[in-house]
């Protein structure tokens, strides 16, 4: 059976995904380590992916990201501390 030229060509064209990123935490370790200008941290921010609530984690990378902070990746690790150790909420 002769496959479909054009489904062929499309299937091709299918974006790749990486052979690292396997789990939807190294997903969000890749995405904050990348937007946070700090590629080399991977390793932090899936940690930080594994230990806590992945949506608290991109409203914090929010509020960083729409400020104009010198080391957004240390704003942002402060944040996450003060949102976790804050007994009122």
């Amino acid at each position: 059976m002769e496959i479909n030229k054009e489904f062929k060509k499309k299937f091709s064209e299918a974006p790749k995904k990486s052979q690292y990123l396997h789990s939807e935490d190294h997903v969000l370790a890749d995405e904050l380590s990348k937007k946070l200008n700090e590629p080399k941290r991977f390793g932090f921010y899936l940690k930080m992916a594994q230990k806590h609530d992945h949506r608290i984690l991109r409203r914090i990378a929010g509020e960083v990201l729409e400020g104009n902070a010198k080391k957004p990746g240390a704003l942002f690790a402060f944040l996450v501390k003060k949102e976790h150790s804050d007994p009122i909420k």
